[in-house]
């Protein structure tokens, strides 16, 4: 009955009190863990990740319109909602041989790094990846020369060991910023 008789507010302060006590109960996490996000793509037969931060958006590859006297790995331009959008082979690029036009698994990673917007085709994109930074290793899964300089270590999961390729890295490539053949 004397609960009955308090105000609305004293009846609150009695409920804070014991949900106090009880949460001196409950475990406690030691340690809070720093998530790393990546999209998990396809490049001639390497699964690589791409920092999420460095990804602005992953859409099917539009129409392009090719342009004359560039490298056969640029492909030419697209209008992405208004913007015009250079669309890049990414496997013509490293390895010098085009990607077979598939546009069913093919997807673009769209880039803007310090006003290098470009979009990246690659063989398909798998998903989004999470692992714990604590995770990451230096040790790369593939010791492929037309890759190194743009990855940034790997993660090693329980079943998977992933190379990190920085798109921003690739933006800062001479050789991928010069198109004209």
């Amino acid at each position: 009955m004397a609960a009955a008789l308090q105000t609305p507010f004293e009846y609150l302060q009695v409920l804070a009190r014991k949900g106090e006590a009880l949460a001196g109960k409950l475990p406690v996490q030691a340690e809070q863990k720093e998530a790393w996000k990546g999209v998990l793509f396809e490049i001639r037969g390497h699964r690589l990740l791409a920092p999420m931060d460095e990804v602005a958006e992953i859409v099917t590859p539009p129409a392009v319109t090719r342009l004359p006297g560039v490298k056969s790995w640029a492909c030419g331009m697209a209008n992405m909602r208004g913007n015009l959008l250079p669309v890049m082979d990414l496997q013509g690029f490293l390895y010098g041989d085009n990607l077979a036009r598939d546009s069913r698994r093919q997807r673009l990673l769209v880039i803007n790094y310090q006003g290098v917007y470009a979009g990246l085709v690659v063989e398909s994109v798998q998903g989004m990846k999470h692992f714990w930074v604590d995770d990451r290793v230096m040790e790369l899964p593939t010791e492929d020369e037309a890759l190194n300089p743009y990855l940034d270590g790997a993660f090693r999961g329980s079943d998977e060991h992933l190379a990190v390729f920085s798109p921003w890295r690739l933006a800062q490539d001479e050789r991928f910023l010069n198109v004209s053949t």
